[in-house]
């Protein structure tokens, strides 16, 4: 993500693969998490907001806590190390993703390569 002062909730719901309204219910589930309105209601998040956003998901994702679960782990453990894990996960994952999509134009172009070799016998 950008460095930024603020984000918006379609900047945040991108970068962590989160849709809108899940970003919208946790809100009500989870008091820590209030982003910012601007004078159009617009929501505003911070770098700590995301930063919360990315410890839920990892625990829920990840880890496989439920909502209940996640905030008793987050009241419980020691949020240092959370976020150095929820940051690592998610650096896993864009690794895992560009690798995936690696992969998957590494196949497409052997087949053309393919398919040329066929044409030009």
């Amino acid at each position: 993500m950008l460095d930024k002062l603020y984000y918006t909730i379609a900047e945040v719901s991108e970068e962590l693969g989160v849709s809108q309204p899940t970003l919208r219910f946790w809100e009500k589930e989870f008091n820590r998490l209030s982003p910012h309105r601007s004078s159009k209601g617009q929501r505003k998040y911070t770098k700590d907001d995301v930063l919360f956003l990315k410890k839920l998901i990892f625990l829920t994702k990840d880890c496989g806590y439920t909502l209940e679960g996640a905030k008793r782990v987050m009241r419980t453990q020691n949020a240092t190390r959370t976020e150095a894990q929820a940051e690592l996960a998610f650096a896993l994952n864009e690794i895992k993703d560009f690798l995936l999509e690696m992969k998957k134009n590494l196949k497409a172009s052997d087949i053309s390569e393919v398919n040329t070799e066929n044409e030009n016998q």
